[in-house]
């Protein structure tokens, strides 16, 4: 079990090479299996197909950046020093792995069934760490204790991808996903929207005592 385990993550590491440089449609089983220096064959006994390697990359990746934010969550000393890393990690992780989330699959009237997998995987991950965050904000005392914090987390993901869709499409002529001004462009007014939103769920005491 634990040489399975090792071979798929040497194929998962190799896979990430190809699809960080080339991308998904210009990447083939044929030259991960060259790069690591095994058949063709060998290759698709740990994966049926390109496509299943991918999500496995993209699972792995997202994995093991969100481990890191979860441990933070339990120390921080307020919402705000949460979200400024959150905000850094994602950021890293677009210049670094725009391959793996289609920028310029989000460009297209339809993006594939397989990209979307893809934003809903991250989706996924991303709802469950806004979610333990808003509690830490309740645990806290910034955020209003009222708050259903998987709803409003939900809702706030919702937001952020419209943005990002907007973005991505406002971008579709001559976009280079090595811009990294550009990149840091499209984070701040993601940082804007976070700012606006997390404002409206802290907690107010005055305001509410003057209302009773």
């Amino acid at each position: 079990m634990a040489e399975l385990d090792q071979k798929r993550t040497l194929i998962l590491e190799a896979a990430l090479k190809r699809f960080k440089r080339f991308g998904l449609s210009k990447t083939t089983m044929e030259e991960i299996a060259r790069d690591l220096d095994i058949s063709k064959g060998s290759l698709y006994y740990y994966f049926s197909d390109k496509e299943s390697i991918y999500v496995a990359v993209v699972e792995r990746m997202i994995a093991d950046c969100f481990i890191d934010m979860s441990a933070f969550v339990e120390t921080a000393a307020s919402t705000d020093a949460i979200i400024n890393r959150y905000l850094e990690l994602k950021e890293t992780m677009l210049i670094e792995y725009h391959f793996l989330f289609g920028i310029n699959q989000w460009i297209k009237d339809m993006p594939s069934s397989l990209m979307r997998q893809t934003i809903e995987l991250l989706q996924t991950v991303e709802i469950s760490f806004l979610s333990a965050t808003i509690r830490k904000g309740i645990s806290l005392g910034e955020l209003n204790e009222n708050i259903d914090a998987d709803e409003t987390a939900q809702l706030l993901i919702n937001v952020l991808f419209g943005l990002w869709v907007i973005w991505c499409k406002w971008q579709a002529t001559g976009f280079d996903p090595r811009d990294r001004e550009g990149l840091h462009c499209f984070m701040d007014r993601e940082k804007k929207v976070l700012d606006i939103f997390f404002n409206g769920l802290r907690y107010r005491p005055a305001i509410n005592q003057a209302r009773l």
